[in-house]
Parts: C-alpha cells; sequence; structure tokens
C-alpha cells in the first residue's frame, strides 16, 4: 500500500531508513577516493626520481615566440602561476650529462608542443597547425651527451596548463605503459572472460543471461577506462578527434551503468529513453565541437546531464524505498553513491584531473556493476525457492479442505478416548494428504496427571519421554515442537499442561507448509480439545470458530482488538447504511472470522518483515479461498455462511481488478462494509511491515480509493462516522 498525504521525502527520509542508508552510500564513497590517494601515493613513490624539476617559464603572447621578460622558477615549492590572458606558455631547462640514452616525458592537457634541443626542433605535434590535439603524451628519445644541454618546450594551452615531465630510462618512445591503462585492459578481459563463462553456462542450463549483460558492460567498462587512458600513453593517435573519441566512452559508461540501476525498477521505460536520449544528444555534442571553448561546454554538458539522470534515477530509487520493493535498499545505495561519485567525477572533469575522473568512473562503475550482478544472482535464488513455494503452494491448497473437514470431525467427539482416535486419524489423514509417501506414520498419546503422563493410545512407538517434550516446550513456550522427521503438540487445560500428542516417522522433510499445515490443525485442535473437555459441555459452533479466528490473529502476531475493532465498526456502519439492526449485528459477528483463512497460512510468510515475493504475496492473498473453504463445509448454519462469503470476497476490489473480477455491487453488501473496517483499522495499526498511521492519512487514503477499491456510498459513510466520533471524543 502506498501511502499519501503531504509528508516530503525528505521527511521521510528523517523519519524511515533512508538516512542509515545515505550514510553506508557516503561510507562507500569515502572508501572510494581513499583507495586512490593511497595507490596515488604508492605509484608517486615510484615515479618521483624520474621526474623533472625546477624548469624555468613564461607565458607568452605569440606561440612559439620566445619571452624577453624575466623567467619564472616551476617546482614542487612554486606551481605554475596562472594568466588567462595568454594562450601559450614557454617552458626552458638545463639538462645534465648523461652517459646513457634517455626518454624526455611530457604529459600535457591536449596541448600542441614543439621541444627544441640546444635550439634545434626535435619533436612537433601540431603545434602550428591545431589549437588542441588528441594526445596528451608526448616523447622524444634522448641520445648520451658529455655535455649539459638546453631543452626549450612550447605549448599552447587550449584547456589548462598541465606540464609533468619526466626523464625515463631509453625504450620506445611512441609508447608508454601507466597502471591506470593496463588496469583496463585486464578489467576488459576479465569482463570477456566472464561473458564467455556465463554464456557457456546459459546455453547449457538456461539461466545467468542477464549476467551474460552484465560481464559485458564490465568488459566495456575496461575498454573505456583503456581508451581514455590511451591519450596519456601514446602520440600516435593525435588528431583533435580522438579528445572526443576517449571521453564519449566513458560518458556512456555511468550512463549505461544507470540504465543498469533503472531497469531493477519497474515501470522504467520512459525514463531509459530519456537517459538514452540525454546520452546521445551529449555524445554528439562533443563529437561535433571545433574548438577548445566547445569542447569544454560539452564536457560540462556531458557531467550536467549524466548528474542530473543519476539525481533522477536516485529519486526514483527513494520511492522504492518508500515501497519496499525487494534489494530497495541496496539500490538505493548504489544510486546515492552514484550520484555523489559523479558530481566528484565531474568537478574533477571540469578542474582537468583526468586520472582522477577515470579512477571515479571505473572504481563507481566496477562497484556498482558488482552490487548488480549480486542481486542478479540472489534473484535467480529468490526464483529458484519462489519456484519451489509454487509447487509446495499448489500441493498445500489441496489440504485446505481437509483441514475443514478435520475440524467437523473433530467436534463430533464427545469423549476423551474418542478424541485421541479422531485427532490420529485425522491428523495422519492429513500428513498424507499433503505427501502420500507417508504410509507408516508412528503415534502416541499422553495426559498429564497428578503423578505425571499416562499413555492413553500408542501406535507402534517403544518409548517417548513426555517430560523432556514439556520441558522443550516450557523454553521455547511453543505448543507445537517440529523436528526433521517427528513433531508434537502440547494442548492446555486452562494454564496447565493437559495432554501431549507425537508423532513421528515423517518423510519428505518438515517445509514450511507442512508445519503450517500441523499449526493449522493444532489450533483447530486445541479449541476441539477445550471444546469436549470443558466442564460446560459441548459449545456452539461459532463460539468455537470465534475463539479459533482469536486464536489465529494471535498467532499472526496481531492484537485481537483488530477482531474487536472490525466488529464495532462494522455493526456501527452498516446501521449507518440503512440495514436493521438484527441484520446489522448478524454482520458484524460473522465479520470476526473474515481473516480466518490465515490459519492456513505459513507463519514465515506472514510475520515476514519487509516486502513479499509475488509468490509469498500470492499465498497471502489466498487467505480469502481458505477461509471460504473451511467455512463453508459449515453453510448449514446462517452466520458462518456469512462469514464464509466475507471470508471469501473482502479483499474484492470495486473497479473489478480484485481476484474474482466481482464489480461494483455485485460483490456482497456484507464484504463491501468490511473491506472498508478492515483497511482502515490495518492501516491504523502498526503491523512488522509498517509503521501505524494517523487517522487523517487513513482516512484520505480511503477517500482515495473511492471507487477504486471501496464502495464510494459505505466509505462516505464510514469517512463521516469516525469524522463524527473524533468531535465526539474533542467534545
Amino acid at each position: 500500500m502506498k501511502k499519501v498525504g503531504n509528508i516530503k521525502l525528505n521527511d521521510k527520509v528523517k523519519k524511515g531508513g533512508a538516512l542509515p542508508l545515505f550514510g553506508v552510500a557516503v561510507i562507500v564513497l569515502l572508501l572510494t577516493v581513499a583507495v586512490y590517494f593511497v595507490a596515488n601515493y604508492v605509484s608517486d613513490s615510484y615515479t618521483v626520481e624520474n621526474r623533472l624539476s625546477n624548469w624555468n617559464y613564461l607565458y607568452t603572447v605569440k606561440a612559439g615566440a620566445v619571452p624577453d621578460g624575466e623567467l619564472r622558477i616551476y617546482n614542487a615549492q612554486n606551481p605554475i602561476v596562472s594568466d588567462g590572458k595568454k594562450n601559450s606558455i614557454y617552458f626552458s631547462k638545463t639538462l645534465e650529462p648523461s652517459e646513457t640514452a634517455k626518454t624526455f616525458v611530457l604529459i600535457t592537457d591536449f596541448s600542441p608542443v614543439k621541444i627544441k634541443l640546444n635550439g634545434r626542433e626535435i619533436y612537433n605535434n601540431q603545434f602550428d597547425t591545431a589549437e588542441y590535439v588528441g594526445s596528451c603524451y608526448n616523447a622524444v628519445a634522448l641520445e648520451p651527451s658529455a655535455q649539459e644541454r638546453h631543452l626549450e618546450v612550447m605549448l599552447k594551452i587550449p584547456f589548462s596548463v598541465r606540464f609533468e615531465s619526466y626523464l625515463n630510462p631509453a625504450g620506445d618512445p611512441s609508447f608508454t605503459s601507466m597502471p591506470g591503462f593496463i588496469f583496463g585492459l585486464i578489467l576488459m578481459g576479465a569482463g570477456l572472460v566472464a561473458v564467455l563463462v556465463f554464456g557457456v553456462i546459459s546455453a547449457v542450463k538456461k539461466r545467468f543471461f542477464r549476467s551474460i549483460l552484465f560481464c559485458g558492460l564490465l568488459a566495456y567498462v575496461g575498454l573505456s577506462v583503456a581508451l581514455h587512458l590511451l591519450p596519456e600513453v601514446t602520440y600516435r593517435f593525435n588528431m583533435p578527434i580522438w579528445l572526443s573519441i576517449t571521453a564519449v566512452p566513458v560518458h556512456l559508461t555511468f550512463m549505461l551503468v544507470l540504465l543498469c540501476l533503472n531497469g531493477l525498477f519497474k515501470d522504467s521505460r520512459k525514463t531509459a529513453i530519456a537517459i538514452l536520449f540525454a546520452s546521445v544528444i551529449s555524445a554528439v555534442a562533443m563529437f561535433v565541437s571545433f574548438n577548445p571553448l566547445m569542447v569544454k561546454l560539452c564536457s560540462a554538458l556531458m557531467c550536467l546531464v549524466t548528474i542530473a539522470a543519476t539525481v533522477y534515477v536516485s529519486h526514483t530509487a527513494m520511492k522504492q524505498l518508500d515501497r519496499r520493493i525487494q534489494y530497495a535498499a541496496p539500490m538505493f545505495v548504489m544510486c546515492v553513491f552514484c550520484t555523489m561519485i559523479m558530481i566528484l567525477a565531474a568537478i574533477f572533469m571540469l578542474a582537468r584531473q583526468r586520472t582522477l575522473y577515470i579512477y571515479n568512473v571505473a572504481v563507481a562503475s566496477a562497484v556498482i556493476l558488482g552490487v548488480i550482478e549480486y542481486i542478479y544472482i540472489s534473484d535467480y535464488r529468490f526464483e529458484l525457492k519462489n519456484s519451489e513455494l509454487r509447487e509446495q503452494s499448489g500441493k498445500y491448497g489441496d489440504t485446505v479442505d481437509g483441514i475443514s473437514l478435520f475440524i467437523r470431525n473433530m467436534l463430533q467427539c464427545r469423549d476423551k478416548s474418542t478424541f485421541y482416535e479422531t485427532a490420529e486419524r485425522e491428523v495422519i489423514d492429513l500428513i498424507r494428504k499433503y505427501n502420500p509417501e507417508n504410509t507408516d506414520i508412528r503415534y502416541c498419546a499422553a495426559v498429564k496427571g497428578a503423578e505425571g503422563y499416562t499413555e492413553v493410545i500408542n501406535s507402534g512407538i517403544s518409548a517417548c519421554n513426555y517430560q523432556i517434550i514439556e520441558e522443550n516446550s516450557l523454553k521455547s513456550d511453543k505448543r507445537c515442537l517440529f523436528a526433521e522427521t517427528y513433531f508434537d503438540c502440547i494442548l492446555k487445560d486452562g494454564s496447565e499442561i493437559g495432554a501431549i500428542l507425537h508423532f513421528e516417522n515423517i518423510k519428505g522433510g518438515l517445509d514450511v507448509f507442512f508445519e503450517s499445515m500441523i499449526e493449522a490443525t493444532y489450533c483447530g485442535l486445541e479449541t476441539t480439545y477445550e471444546n469436549t473437555f470443558s466442564d460446560l459441555g459441548s459449545r456452539d459452533i461459532n463460539i468455537i470458530f470465534a475463539e479459533l479466528a482469536e486464536n489465529t490473529e494471535l498467532d499472526n502476531g496481531c492484537s485481537v482488538d483488530h477482531l474487536v475493532n472490525i466488529r464495532n465498526n462494522s455493526l456501527a456502519l452498516c446501521k449507518r447504511i440503512g440495514m436493521d439492526a438484527d441484520k446489522a449485528k448478524h454482520i458484524a459477528i460473522a465479520s470476526e472470522l473474515h481473516d480466518l483463512g490465515k490459519i492456513a497460512i505459513p507463519k514465515n510468510i506472514i510475520h515476514k518483515e519487509g516486502r513479499l515475493s509475488e509468490e509469498e504475496r500470492v499465498i497471502v492473498n489466498s487467505h480469502t479461498e481458505f477461509g471460504y473453504i473451511i467455512l463453508s463445509a459449515y453453510d448449514d448454519d446462517p452466520m458462518l455462511a456469512t462469514a464464509a462469503t466475507i471470508a471469501r470476497y473482502h479483499h474484492e476490489r470495486y473497479d473489478g481488478t480484485g481476484s474474482h473480477g466481482l464489480k461494483g455491487e455485485d460483490i456482497p453488501v456484507e464484504a463491501r462494509v468490511v473491506t472498508v473496517c478492515d483497511v482502515y483499522d490495518a492501516l491504523i495499526s502498526e503491523r512488522t511491515y509498517k509503521k501505524a498511521w494517523n487517522k487523517e492519512d487513513a482516512l484520505r487514503y480511503l477517500k482515495d480509493n473511492e471507487g477504486k477499491i471501496f464502495d464510494p456510498a459505505i466509505c462516505e459513510s464510514f469517512i463521516a462516522f469516525i469524522r463524527e466520533g473524533d468531535a465526539v471524543s474533542a467534545e
């Protein structure tokens, strides 16, 4: 159920569980950034001895001209001072003599570069022809020299002054290696290998198809990283278009990751189309850029588009979290992490910190894809579990009518010996109906007296220690005890244990449906036990079912007040819409049995915190049919016949979209009355899966769903009744 009202998302964050998830996302972000700085520190320690420092520099008005003014010093203590009015800069340095050949390496921000040695030009990367180039890496081989040499570097400044220089051992100057580039290639290779592995598994076992897409995307992330760092490791691809070719894939990486996150949500097609459209527009804009200003603007556009997309997907994740969607928590954390990391990456990108930018994109993408794959695998396991659940549920549904027959037969017992014999026969029949392989079930029973337990029936059990069973029941505070092949039912006479029934040699394992069947049977057994052994003699069947409904409500973790509230509200509402007093009372009493079918729903599903799976939801919703099956066996009783109708149809929707498809006034009026009363009381009550709503929010929900879920006339009468009650209370 979606909560309505004027409460904003930020209020829900303060009240609910989103705030801790924000904290988790921040922690993931801090760890990501911390790992980078540690790795960067380690990397710098290996390259510091090759780094060239103490350069002289000065900005120039004319590109390539040697400045006349006094040169400044550039080193670790004296960074380059910016001069926004000039778009070229001159560097010079005297190299010490060297007995070995060296490679001079210069890393820039896509700057056209010219290098001179002793006044002779030895390297030119489109310095005289282009405003910017497609490579950041520049290198030239230097021969051994016994004399000092004067090295001059001239570069244009299309974007920013980036000047990292190294004097490395001799090698091929056209290409070098760097950890980030190698990491990208390794990531791409790992993704391709994973695609192959999951492809083989999918072809053989018809599973993990989505994992192929995930691994392919992981390989794409690796390719994007390697491609984005290609300008840092070679000057062979130095045409200006290579700046766009290497920048766009990283932008698309984040968009593809967002699409994967968005794909986990329902009704996400429009968002996916918007993300794809924005990605294509910003990517095309980047490709048609023809000068440094347009490149800057389009880079900013790509960052803004990506940030906008991450914020929107995070907002969607917030709503999914509010609706308790499966895996909403990790999806929300990843969406928030994605938003924060993209904002940080955009800052680095606009500050021309390419290494930090690509690191954020690569690591964040890998982390998010890892979480998505975890969700995929968990979802696959969940589907396997649900498949088994569907199979067991179908088998279990066939036994529910046996519970009704069990209660009817047990109510016919008039003495103790008949009770135990009937209990044995009926319970064994139910077990065999659930699993026909149980052909050799053994059984015994004992009553407790002043001197201990006296066995009253035994069918093949050599020895049963009833005292230990009693102690285990007291320790666990349970009246049904289950093991792998046996179970015990402890019946109480008032506050004291009156009898113990023991069944063993159960085959096939005691799954949740088996245990639920026995617990439902126990509720009937306990109620009929009190009826059989009561000093007052046999009681009215309606009273017995009322007690059974109360026991069911308590077993489901709810208060009996829920039944009392529905009875009282139904009585008042029936009178308010014009029913005579006798019919109103009849419906009100019958309304207490509306959820009797939950006696047959596994307790681990009823008590589950958080969102139910589709299969679990179907099982819970089947309580309407289970209740009808149990109660309709007593259709000769007018009260129970009405209760059966209410149980079956109290979850029908007025617009005809309910499970039975009844619409409008085709839904029995008693069910329409109980529907309003039941939903309202459920909303204002606390449950394992939600907090209690206030009355105004609950009434607003009723009002908003008039004609959809509720009969408009009945709903209006109920709302007026509740508001008048508040007014009387206020007086």
